[in-house]
C-alpha cells in the first residue's frame, strides 16, 4: 500500500475527495503531531511527505529512517521564505502557501510520476551520459524541478548561498549588482535555453549577483550537489563547461573595453544588437525590457540612451513605436563607430 503523508495543523481530510486518476492508487495519511509522525514513519514508508507544519523539519526523523532521504519531501512555505529557502536533501521541494488545490494536486502528481520514472529509467545511468552542455540542458529540463515566477520576482539574491543551477525554459531574467550608492547595475540578460547560476563547483557557492525576472518566466533547476556529481561522472562535460566559461570571460573583457572607450552611439547600437534575433522575428511582440534597464546594459544614462535611439531612428537604422524597437538596417547598426 502506497502512502502520501500530510503533516499539518490544518485539516486536509477533504483533500481525498479530489484524487485524480493518476493518484487513485495512493492512500493519504493526515498527521498533526510530531510524535504521531515518528510513529507512522517507523511502521510505514510513504512515497511523499507534505510538510505544512509550524514545526521545523527534524533531522532526527531522517537520521532514524535513512531511507527517507530517498523520499520526496514537499514543504509548504510562506512567500517571505522563498528567497531564503534551502533544501533539506536532494529530493526536497517547496510550494508557496498561496497555492490552490489544483496546484497542489499537480505538484503531488508530478513528484510521484518523477519518482516512478526514476525507478524505471534509472537516474544514475542517465546522469553518467552527459557529454556536453546541450545534453546537460536536456537533462535539467527532463529531470529538474520546474518553477514559475511572475514578472519582477527575485530568483536569488546577491551574497546569498546558491543551491541550484537553473535553465531558462521560457521568459527573460536579468542579473544585477548594487553599487555603493545603491544603484542597480545590470550584469547580464538570460533568455530561453540559457543556463543561470554557474558561480562555482563547490557545494552551495555564494551568488555574486541578484537574479530577477523581467517577465513571467518558467525555469527548471537541479541542486548544486547533483550538478557536481554529474561533472564528476562526465569529464567531457567539464571540458565543454570550461570552454563555455572561457568564452564568457573573453566576451566580458570585450564589453569592458567597449564601455571604457566606445562612443555612446556605439554602446547603444551594440545593446540593440544583443536582441537582434528577437527584433528581426516577424512574430516578436517587442522588447519587454525598460529603457532604464537597456541603458544600464549599455553602461550609459537613460537620457543618453534615449537620445541615441532618436539619432538611430532619424538615420533610418531602427524604427520605434511605443516601447517596441525594430531593426531596419542591421548592417549599418553593426558598423556604427
Amino acid at each position: 500500500m502506497k502512502y502520501v503523508v500530510f503533516f499539518s495543523e490544518k485539516d486536509f481530510s477533504s483533500f481525498k475527495l479530489d484524487k485524480s486518476s493518476g493518484l487513485k492508487d495512493y492512500n493519504y495519511a493526515y498527521i498533526n503531531s510530531l510524535h504521531n509522525l515518528r510513529s507512522f514513519l517507523n511502521k510505514k514508508k510513504p512515497e511523499l511527505i507534505i510538510w505544512s507544519h509550524k514545526t521545523k523539519i527534524s533531522s532526527e526523523i531522517f537520521n532514524n529512517n535513512p531511507e527517507l532521504y530517498n523520499t520526496h519531501l514537499l514543504s509548504i512555505i510562506s512567500e517571505d521564505s522563498i528567497e531564503t529557502w534551502q533544501p533539506f536533501h536532494g529530493k526536497h521541494h517547496y510550494l508557496p502557501e498561496s497555492h490552490s488545490k489544483a496546484e497542489l494536486l499537480l505538484k503531488i502528481d508530478a513528484l510521484l510520476c518523477l519518482k516512478n520514472e526514476k525507478t524505471f529509467e534509472g537516474e544514475k545511468v542517465d546522469s553518467a551520459l552527459i557529454p556536453d552542455i546541450e545534453t546537460l540542458k536536456n537533462y535539467i529540463e527532463e529531470k529538474g524541478e520546474q518553477v514559475t515566477w511572475d514578472k519582477n520576482k527575485i530568483i536569488f539574491r546577491e551574497n546569498r548561498h546558491s543551491s541550484f543551477i537553473y535553465l531558462i525554459s521560457n521568459g527573460l531574467v536579468k542579473t544585477s549588482r548594487m553599487d555603493q550608492l545603491g544603484k542597480e547595475l545590470i550584469t547580464g540578460i538570460y533568455r530561453n535555453n540559457e543556463l543561470l547560476g554557474l558561480y562555482g563547483f563547490h557545494k552551495n557557492p555564494i551568488c555574486p549577483e541578484t537574479a530577477t525576472t523581467i517577465e513571467s518566466s518558467r525555469v527548471h533547476r537541479i541542486l548544486y550537489k547533483d550538478f557536481k556529481e554529474i561533472l564528476q561522472k562526465n569529464p567531457g562535460l567539464s571540458l565543454d563547461l570550461a570552454q563555455h566559461l572561457t568564452d564568457t570571460v573573453l566576451r566580458l573583457k570585450s564589453q569592458l573595453l567597449e564601455m571604457a572607450y566606445a562612443s555612446v552611439l556605439k554602446k547603444t547600437s551594440n545593446t540593440i544588437l544583443q536582441f537582434a534575433d528577437d527584433l528581426q522575428n516577424p512574430d516578436f511582440q517587442g522588447l519587454k525590457i525598460s529603457r532604464t534597464d537597456l541603458a544600464s546594459i549599455a553602461g550609459i544614462s537613460p537620457e543618453s540612451f534615449i537620445r541615441s535611439l532618436s539619432c538611430l531612428k532619424k538615420e533610418g537604422i531602427i524604427s520605434i513605436k511605443g516601447k517596441n524597437i525594430n531593426i531596419l538596417n542591421s548592417e549599418k547598426l553593426q558598423h556604427i563607430t
